[in-house]
């Protein structure tokens, strides 16, 4: 490696629940986004749902923005909905938002361009790529599902396409965002009575498992004998696609059900690789009920990262939730994931 692959950085993964929420001041104790932005060791912030424009996110940013962070983001052509955005202390290169330029033999994957779910940047002066996804969140038995399982299909495609071309270009990528799947028990307090919701469906934990493997697990999780129980899973079983309304499974997803869970994968979830045995860690908690106080989580906003970066990872061995410490303190329902690459 140069010396420039091996420039520390550290990147944080963060839902903002909208920008312009996130950066209020709620009371004395909650001064919203901004102080964290001057505390936070993180050279890279990778923003989801930030719900804005362009004019009003630099807007509700503008005291970061003038202490020299830079911003790049994707709005959804959808008023107030969606939208990522990059943060960095290092100055953006080669800015790509969407990624169905990439794939014009998958012309759904055209559907997401617009919709503020995915961009991706090189930090300038390093061999990395970084990028911020918003994975849509889905809702069993409504047309949500169906964009959702549609999503998948075309970004595992993307994906696969992507290991390679960022290998022959000689640099690393991190995909950090919030990923809407618990691809393991783990990752999910509740998961028994959450088999049938978004998030932890088996054709949503598959397609992790074909992306990521079935690490630290000798094989997958989904419909084996603890997933499925005496009567089975009630979410039904890989290549059921549970939850959909309209939704066919085409060639795409057909291959990605066929080749079954990575073996010698091309991305690593980086948090799961330095935390193996841990429940969680989680990042999101819905404000209902206790969930919050009594940690009833979900495991949903990841940084998937290329094997170079993994590795960068397991030599810092620094990962973690920068969870708010008390319930009134937060400025989103999910809280930072902070990877340290050394």
């Amino acid at each position: 490696m140069t010396e420039r692959e091996t420039t520390p950085l550290t990147v944080a993964t963060i839902n903002v629940n909208g920008i312009r929420a996130a950066v209020k001041v709620r009371h004395e104790g909650n001064q919203g986004m901004l102080p964290w932005l001057e505390s936070t060791p993180a050279d890279v912030v990778l923003m989801q749902e930030v719900r804005a424009d362009e004019k009003q996110t630099q807007q509700a940013l503008q005291p970061a923005l003038e202490a020299g962070w830079h911003l790049v983001q994707a709005p959804a052509t959808a008023k107030g909905r969606a939208g990522v955005g990059i943060l960095s202390k290092i100055p953006l290169e080669d800015v790509t938002i969407g990624f169905g330029h990439s794939n014009p033999e998958i012309p759904e994957a055209r559907e997401f361009d617009d919709s503020g779910r995915y961009i991706e940047a090189t930090l300038a002066g390093h061999d990395v790529r970084v990028a911020s996804l918003y994975l849509p969140s889905g809702s069993a038995n409504t047309a949500k599902q169906d964009e959702k399982y549609r999503f998948l299909d075309a970004f595992a495609e993307y994906l696969n396409n992507r290991a390679a071309l960022v290998a022959s270009e000689n640099k690393e990528l991190v995909i950090g965002g919030d990923w809407n799947i618990c691809h393991r028990r783990a990752d999910l307090k509740n998961w028994k009575t959450n088999r049938t919701k978004s998030g932890y469906l088996p054709d949503e934990r598959a397609f992790l498992d074909h992306l990521l493997g079935t690490f630290p697990d000798e094989a997958t999780q989904v419909g084996d004998a603890e997933d499925s129980g005496r009567t089975g899973n009630p979410g039904g079983a890989a290549g059921d696609f549970f939850g959909a309304v309209e939704y066919t499974p085409g060639e795409t997803a057909r291959r990605r059900l066929e080749a079954g869970a990575a073996s010698d994968p091309h991305y690593f979830d980086v948090v799961r690789q330095l935390h193996p045995a841990e429940d969680g860690p989680y990042s999101w908690w819905t404000y209902r009920g206790q969930a919050f106080d009594t940690d009833a989580g979900w495991r949903i906003d990841l940084q998937v990262a290329t094997a170079g970066m993994c590795e960068r990872a397991r030599r810092a061995n620094n990962a973690w939730v920068d969870k708010a410490a008390a319930y009134d303190q937060r400025w989103s329902d999910h809280s930072p994931v902070v990877v340290e690459y050394s």
